[in-house]
């Protein structure tokens, strides 16, 4: 089994994303987790590379770290096109992919 980390960053309108982005790669490669980094723009996108993303790990996967970095508002991440996703939205499309013995933990 395997730990990993997955990024999925918006740069638009904030900068230095790319950079904090990279950041955050490198500490999660230190802590021993393999790393997906991804760039998304419009909501649509930000749920098919969840699902591409948990279809080539959920089989190893004993840790995940997710991390969606984007602009929003109380319980919405915002596309750049104006499009939202509520974030219960994401955690449960996660844990509907993720084997049952890994246990889904949010803040």
């Amino acid at each position: 089994t395997k730990r990993y980390g997955l990024i999925l960053y918006n740069s638009e309108d904030r900068h230095g994303a790319d950079e904090e982005a990279d950041n955050f790669k490198q500490a999660l490669e230190t802590a021993g987790c393999d790393v997906i980094k991804l760039q998304w723009s419009v909501t649509s996108e930000l749920r098919s590379m969840i699902d591409s993303s948990l279809t080539r790990i959920v089989g190893d996967c004993s840790l995940l770290i997710v991390a969606v970095m984007t602009h929003g508002y109380s319980g919405v991440f915002a596309g750049s096109d104006g499009s939202e996703i509520p974030i219960d939205d994401v955690l449960y499309q996660i844990e509907q992919r993720l084997r049952i013995e890994v246990p889904l933990v949010s803040s």
